[in-house]
């Protein structure tokens, strides 16, 4: 199946730059956009879909920096683009790369090196797809991992599986959301009652007495030795994921727990037994092992896996 051309927006103050830079790319096959300023090019990449933006740094108003830093936090968008400038100097340079930045072409354009950066770029950004259709194409796949206490609040394991999620697996945003809470409840429940061993009186503490607590908790020597397990299976065959989460700890009253919910359905949104209420929703099943330490989930969705031809 023969690709789309590439869709390039080229953002300069200078139109005869713009207009030029877009007749090149278009002979050599690319469909182009142009926007004459920053605020212009903010607007169109919230209603369009861009492989590749080109855009001038030293721009009236919001600056080519300004530009990039904002399409990364504001509107979280991992499209390259590549910077282009008359002068680059070590400030702009070291804050361009941190923002992310995949290239920097210095004015005036070179044709051939342009098309060579732009060749480049693409390439490496249809591996990253290429790596997400290996994924759709997987009958299942499975992760494990351990999880260091003294880590845990170090990185969102919501951001890190959004992204997973979103990148590798078509589902819908309402399952994906689920899924998050249901990933955020096991490892939480499994660092504050397994890890931690919070009492119900601690764990009604306000955030700075809580967070000073962890710290204190974490200073343990025995606490600091253990971990929590991470395992998930993505059936696509099956439309099943399967999530289990596994502590060190000394487990708990899981079947007098398991009993309440069953028997009264309605969703408890209060602090203690919270978790284990969310999760008998927001799964298929619920099961406990290990006395407690063990639980492990599975939830039947719906994926929307392409046909082989469909994937190039």
């Amino acid at each position: 199946m023969a690709r789309e051309p590439a869709r390039i927006l080229i953002v300069d103050d200078s139109q005869s730059i713009v207009n030029s830079l877009s007749k090149i790319l278009q002979i050599h096959g690319y469909a182009t956009d142009t926007a004459f300023n920053g605020s212009d090019a903010l607007r169109k990449i919230t209603s369009q879909n861009y492989d590749l933006i080109i855009c001038d740094i030293e721009m009236p108003g919001v600056t080519g920096l300004d530009f990039l830093e904002r399409i990364r936090s504001t509107y979280e968008s991992d499209v390259d683009v590549i910077l282009m400038t008359g002068y680059l100097d070590q400030d702009y340079f070291i804050r361009a790369i941190r923002l992310g930045a995949a290239d920097f072409i210095r004015k005036p354009i070179d044709a051939k090196q342009i098309i060579f950066s732009i060749q480049g770029i693409l390439d490496r950004r249809r591996n990253r797809f290429d790596l997400s259709n290996f994924f759709l194409a997987l009958d299942n796949t499975e992760i494990s991992f351990l999880i260091d206490p003294l880590h845990f609040s170090k990185f969102s394991l919501s951001k890190v599986f959004n992204g997973f999620f979103i990148h590798n697996f078509l589902l819908s945003q309402n399952v994906l959301n689920e899924l998050l809470i249901i990933i955020d409840e096991m490892v939480y429940n499994a660092f504050i009652h397994g890890t931690l061993k919070l009492n119900q009186q601690e764990r009604q503490f306000d955030h700075g007495k809580m967070q000073e607590l962890i710290r204190s908790k974490l200073q343990d020597p025995e606490i600091m030795k253990k971990r929590i397990g991470f395992k998930m299976s993505v059936n696509q065959v099956e439309n099943l994921i399967q999530i289990s989460v596994e502590d060190q700890g000394e487990g708990f009253d899981y079947q007098g727990w398991l009993n309440r919910v069953q028997t009264d359905p309605r969703l408890n949104i209060e602090e203690h037994g919270r978790g284990i209420s969310l999760l008998f929703h927001l799964t298929d099943s619920v099961e406990f092992s290990q006395g407690g330490r063990k639980i492990s989930v599975s939830k039947r969705v719906n994926f929307a896996r392409p046909e082989p031809d469909e994937i190039s």
